[in-house]
């Protein structure tokens, strides 16, 4: 439900903060807030699960989406503002004079994905080592969503997938995949330690098979993997690729067969191939 409704004549409201700093994404972080930005993105997250505490719209937009906001189960601060206002704000091409004001939501532990797992005959994780990248980490989401991914692991040495950059490159699709940080994090969500690797082999002492999307002498043609009931793919960094105290741990590695003479996908890309197979494989 729409809890207030301020029509705005500059951007100078404390409430409007947020909107305002988009070049600070790990203050918000640390403040438990991410913004969604333009049409697409803030319609799934006004759809989703996820708390939404604000918005920011013309009164175009506001006309189009006033009725969602009436119904909404959260009760939402509406800001109105002319384009000419919200052209100011950085990026304006990409949130197209709307954006909305997200509350993050809490991740699910390491104890709750293996619960999921043993409670389910079936099931795929992804997780990101080293991807500090936001878009290639949205667009690695995206297609997690697409191809029936479970959840996402994120560990230590990755981005959070709730990136400014990230949330809009994943076309609002991480509303609906739940994420597990590997190891304790601080308010900050800045992870730190090497706990990730006893994550790890907790996972995989469940039951779970880690692949590695990696080139190696022992490397399988994804098209001629089989890959078990509960899996696991992880993905690296595409400058150096998975760490290699996270490859120690993976059972099985497997790569994408190309051109000779061109040696990598772009990671984003990586991951759409491989996740489609993978989903092929799984609905022949």
């Amino acid at each position: 439900m729409i809890q207030s409704i301020t029509h705005i004549q500059s951007l100078d409201l404390p409430q409007l903060a947020p909107y305002t700093t988009l070049k600070r994404p790990l203050d918000h972080l640390r403040q438990g807030i991410f913004i969604a930005e333009g049409e697409k993105v803030t319609s799934r997250l006004l759809n989703s699960n996820v708390h939404v505490l604000s918005i920011l719209l013309s009164p175009e937009w506001f006309e189009q989406f006033k009725r969602q906001l009436e119904e909404h189960r959260d009760t939402i601060d509406v800001f109105i503002a002319e384009k000419k206002i919200t052209e100011t704000i950085v990026g304006h091409q990409l949130h197209q004079s709307i954006m909305a004001l997200g509350k993050l939501p809490a991740p699910i532990s390491v104890d709750e994905l293996i619960a999921k797992v043993t409670s389910s005959d079936k099931t795929l994780t992804v997780m990101v080592d080293g991807i500090t990248n936001a878009e290639n980490m949205g667009v690695i989401v995206r297609n997690c969503a697409c191809f029936g991914v479970d959840a996402l692991i994120v560990a230590p040495s990755s981005c959070d997938p709730y990136l400014r950059r990230s949330v809009r490159n994943s076309m609002g699709n991480i509303f609906q995949l739940p994420i597990v940080y590997l190891n304790k994090f601080t308010d900050d969500r800045h992870l730190k330690g090497d706990g990730h690797l006893e994550e790890i082999k907790k996972l995989k002492q469940s039951g779970i098979k880690f692949y590695a999307a990696h080139p190696h002498p022992k490397s399988i043609d994804i098209r001629n993997a089989t890959f078990a009931q509960q899996s696991c793919i992880v993905f690296g960094a595409e400058g150096h690729g998975i760490s290699n105290e996270v490859l120690e741990l993976c059972d099985e590695f497997v790569t994408i067969p190309m051109k000779e003479g061109v040696d990598s996908l772009n990671v984003a890309s990586a991951s759409a191939v491989m996740l489609y197979e993978i989903h092929r494989k799984a609905i022949r």
